[in-house]
């Protein structure tokens, strides 16, 4: 995703002391992040590019269970073996542990990124590009799956891949390990408290998350208004949760990841304030993070300590903060679209590649030429707030294909997107891939349905 460049590394260690000398650096840090967040100026704006995050379950055929990091063999033993394919400076060590890989595919002459990573418990993610090319971030993970497959067969295990919602391996996530990862223990002390399904959110879901380059200038407040606006939509018709904490898929609900979501910390999740406002952007969503409880701080070293009852307003009021370090603090929240110098869209399940590809295609057609973007806008943005995209999310819980959003049926809706991302990728080869998405919404289903069928 194109990122802009920082000038507020120097002296990280110069520490605020007067109160007077705190509210400064507080100014200087608020500055510097809204400056990673806001849309790119037009004059330097370049091609727009698409990134793509797949978190999916190790399951092991034999027994059905879930593989942790620590099983013998586990997930740990999966990593290991994958040095042959990065070498050592691409290589992710946390707390001393082996997490995951940054490096690089080539797909059809371009250099696709990745990034292997694990969710708190034992998910495995891979998160390809930024890239313009779709089909370049389906080849980045067809690329991935063959090394798991090549990987395993070594073993001499029968793992594989699972692309669910929520995994239906467990019916009590209380019960999953976490990965002996500082961050992911400090997080689980914290949400516990907060919310009825943060364990089920850190240990039991996946999802496939699509992040898109803001238009530039003033029309990057309205790409990041319309992701939040479409989540409701976007989260209904990617719902891959045919079962939740062992229920049968006849009485698992609807949007089951979007349910969990809503009862882990209202605090850092949901719509942030404002959103819908004339004067949103960059630094009112600064504004909003100052006020969030971080959980904890992770330096520019890669350490992690527990943050208290401090606010990112008190931490960025200590001392000068760098931009990696600036960049940690906007992860700390999980809104329904999370601003980090582009839009991640982050309501939608893990579905297979083809389809989580079909997906990123699919907001790229909608987003990315500007003709469409403005008519995909117009249709939704017009008159809507906050309650709007709630009385959305509830609707499509309560009625699914039945429901009523924005004013017209869901259905109406759908199929009016649907044409407005082919019109926008009509000279783009991109196109073919929305089909395994496209054909599954026009018989009125969406991918849970596979499952059950």
């Amino acid at each position: 995703m194109s990122r802009e460049a920082s000038n507020h590394e120097e002296a990280p260690e110069r520490k605020a002391g007067t109160s007077k000398g705190k509210q400064a650096t507080l100014t200087r840090n608020k500055e510097a992040l809204a400056g990673l967040l806001r849309s790119p100026a037009c004059a330097n704006a370049g091609e727009r590019e698409v990134g793509l995050e797949l978190e999916r379950f190790v399951i092991d055929r034999a027994t059905g269970a879930t593989v942790a990091y620590a099983d013998k063999p586990g997930v740990h033993d999966l990593l290991e073996r994958w040095t042959r394919f990065f070498p050592a400076a691409e290589q992710v060590f946390i707390d001393g542990h082996l997490f995951g890989y940054a490096g690089s595919y080539e797909v059809r002459g371009e250099q696709v990124g990745i990034s292997i990573s694990l969710e708190p418990g034992s998910q495995l993610e891979a998160s390809v590009g930024p890239s313009a090319h779709v089909r370049a971030l389906l080849g980045a993970l067809e690329t991935f799956d063959a090394q798991f497959s090549e990987l395993t067969a070594e073993m001499g295990v029968d793992w594989e891949l699972v692309p669910y919602g929520f995994n239906p391996a467990i019916s009590n996530p209380a019960e999953v390990p976490l990965i002996e990862k500082d961050r992911y223990h400090l997080m689980d002390a914290y949400l516990s408290k907060t919310g009825r399904y943060a364990r089920d959110m850190m240990r039991g879901t996946t999802s496939a998350q699509v992040s898109i380059d803001l238009a530039c200038g003033k029309n990057g407040v309205e790409t990041y208004q319309l992701a939040v606006a479409l989540g409701p939509v976007l989260s209904f018709l990617t719902d891959n949760a045919p079962h939740w904490r062992g229920l049968s898929a006849k009485d698992t609900p609807r949007m089951a990841h979007a349910r969990i979501w809503e009862g882990v910390d209202p605090t850092r999740c949901g719509i942030v304030p404002g959103t819908f406002d004339k004067d949103f952007g960059a630094e009112r969503y600064v504004d909003w993070l100052c006020g969030v409880k971080p959980i904890l701080f992770t330096n520019e070293g890669g350490a992690s300590s527990s943050t208290g009852d401090k606010t990112e307003a008190d931490v960025m009021s200590e001392r000068l903060l760098t931009k990696h370090e600036l960049q940690h603090m906007t992860s700390m929240v999980f809104p329904e679209c999370r601003l980090k110098g582009f839009a991640e869209l982050r309501t939608t399940d893990s579905m297979e590649p083809r389809m989580s590809a079909a997906l990123a295609a699919f907001v790229k057609g909608l987003f990315y030429d500007p003709k469409v973007g403005d008519e995909a806008a117009a249709l939704i943005l017009p008159g809507i707030g906050e309650e709007d995209v709630r009385s959305a999310w509830e609707e499509l819980k309560a009625k699914g294909w039945e429901a009523t959003v924005y004013g017209r049926p869901v259905t109406k809706l759908v199929d009016e997107l649907v044409g407005l991302s082919q019109r926008g990728l009509a000279a783009d080869e991109d196109l073919t891939l929305l089909e395994p998405l496209t054909s599954l919404w026009a018989l009125r289903r969406v991918p849970r349905d596979l499952a059950i069928e």
